[in-house]
């Protein structure tokens, strides 16, 4: 890629703003270590911190009540967030101020006395930060790459995140090897910092601030959250994101202390990151391509479905190794749904606004599941064990996929007339 120069096309009748045909590499690269460097954040935290728990002989319901304290920060704040990113326009600045924000509850989390009352509180807050990264980092990649080019640029961003949460997992291995399970809350601190420091590669120039929001050159309409909630695509979808949330949220917590009653070591423990990390980084960059040539909708439905099929077949394994090689599954799911959810997004907001303030709603789906499923899943293997638990989160997880197969329409348009694949090569 070679200029630096953003040169667009307008609309037939429209003057107000241009077709983006280039992607200033500065400001590329930012986005993406912005995404790099926030899943380092919180790449290992979820099953570091059970295991850091259980090293405090909290009961497995309390460690759920502790991971749901997070997605309990994450769920009231997810739709405001959405539609604050929405309504300002200093969404670099945001996402520094909360990337250190975020690092800063975590890493105080091993200084604290290890008591419901302090752990709880600052998982709260960490979540609460955590509901701001999803709407802004898709914010900024709209408004730098626009529709067309969205897909593409989507899955390269969460290649980057997946990626970063690979040399997450594999520090965290080390770290935990060497210096014990407080040392990689302290990791934290580091990688929030060089997250908030990313986004100043970023050129203001560079984002088409209106855009960010779904808008399209001409078009000045604007959505409200009250006109999303009254469309029928939206609620299915919704629906069908809560199920599949409901039944994932719990799971990765659920396999890393299911590892260790199995006798898997603390490294091998963190490893179930890196399995699903590994295969997530491929997928992600794959998704964004066909998305753009299968449509949403086929791609999203192969991460529905891989979902149940990854949750039974933990039953049938009880060697720890095998239940970390099972995480490859994970990885296809995660990795699909970080880009397909996003095209979808704008799909449904593009010309009227509201992208970010949908996409707070989608996150919101997630993390009402993020805030049940942890409680479920720990009284649950308390009372059940994990092969019982395993059962139901896939009866969930199943309830998902039917209603988006049968329910969730194709949003995708038909192709452009200039591939985004040529653009991108052709962009800075």
């Amino acid at each position: 890629m070679a200029g630096s120069d953003l040169r667009g096309v307008p609309r037939a009748g429209k003057t107000t703003r241009t077709v983006k045909t280039r992607i200033p590499r500065r400001s590329l690269v930012g986005l993406n270590a912005a995404n790099f460097f926030q899943a380092e954040m919180v790449g290992v935290i979820l099953p570091v911190l059970n295991a850091f728990l259980k090293e405090a002989n909290w009961r497995y319901d309390a460690i759920g009540l502790a991971t749901a304290a997070a997605g309990l920060g994450t769920l009231i704040f997810q739709t405001p967030a959405g539609w604050l990113i929405d309504k300002l326009t200093y969404r670099r600045a945001l996402f520094a101020m909360i990337a250190i924000a975020g690092g800063v509850c975590l890493v105080a989390l091993p200084l604290v006395p290890r008591t419901p009352v302090w752990v709880d509180s600052l998982l709260f807050l960490s979540g609460a930060a955590q509901s701001f990264f999803g709407p802004l980092l898709g914010a900024l990649a709209l408004g730098l790459a626009g529709h067309q080019m969205l897909n593409r640029v989507m899955g390269a961003n969460q290649s980057w995140n997946h990626a970063g949460s690979i040399v997450a997992a594999l520090a965290g291995m080390a770290l935990v090897s060497a210096l014990g399970l407080k040392a990689v809350f302290y990791s934290v601190g580091v990688c929030a910092l060089l997250a908030g420091a990313s986004v100043v590669l970023i050129r203001e120039r560079d984002l088409d601030e209106e855009v960010a929001t779904g808008l399209t050159p001409g078009e000045s309409a604007e959505n409200s959250w009250t006109g999303l909630l009254r469309d029928r695509v939206f609620l299915l979808l919704f629906i069908s994101i809560f199920f599949f949330h409901f039944a994932n949220a719990p799971i990765l917590p659920t396999v890393a202390l299911y590892v260790k009653k199995l006798g898997g070591s603390d490294s091998l423990m963190t490893a179930t990151v890196l399995t699903a990390q590994i295969v997530m980084t491929p997928v992600a960059l794959l998704a964004g391509r066909f998305c753009d040539s299968w449509g949403r909708k086929p791609v999203m439905a192969i991460a529905f479905w891989i979902l149940p099929l990854r949750i039974l077949s933990y039953t049938f394994v009880s060697n720890p190794k095998g239940v970390v090689y099972l995480q490859c599954l994970d990885g296809i799911g995660a990795g699909i749904y970080g880009v397909a959810v996003v095209a979808f997004s704008a799909d449904l907001t593009r010309g009227k606004g509201g992208f970010n303030t949908l996409m707070g709603l989608f996150a919101t789906a997630l993390a009402i599941g993020g805030v049940i499923g942890p409680i479920a899943s720990g009284v649950l293997v308390q009372r059940f064990g994990f092969r019982f638990t395993f059962y139901a989160f896939a009866g969930l997880a199943i309830a998902g996929a039917v209603i988006f197969t049968l329910f969730v329409p194709e949003t995708g348009r038909a192709p452009l007339q200039t591939p985004a694949a040529e653009l991108i090569r052709r962009g800075d």
